[in-house]
């Protein structure tokens, strides 16, 4: 499945596969095979994607979002039952 979000986030960079790949270092074919989704890149080479383009690994191809994240106020998760607000 083709990966839609390094996709869009190239194109929103106005670069090519061949810029976004040197940059990396690795083939303009290995990133098309990516960014196809005819291949799955090695973990540093997934790094250095996400890197590039700041974002998480999980963000870039696994499709998380974590930008909203962590955030538990409000609602009421975080806090097991019967816990109090006391500080």
């Amino acid at each position: 499945m083709r990966n839609e979000k390094m996709c869009s986030l190239r194109r929103a960079m106005n670069l090519s596969q061949r810029e976004v790949a040197e940059a990396v270092g690795i083939s303009q074919s290995s990133y098309a095979m990516i960014e196809g989704g005819y291949r799955h890149p090695r973990k540093e080479v997934e790094k250095k994607l996400a890197d590039f383009f700041n974002v998480t690994v999980d963000e870039l191809f696994f499709g998380e979002d974590f930008s909203t994240a962590g955030s538990t106020e409000g609602s009421g998760k975080g806090k097991a039952e019967g816990e109090s607000e006391q500080p």
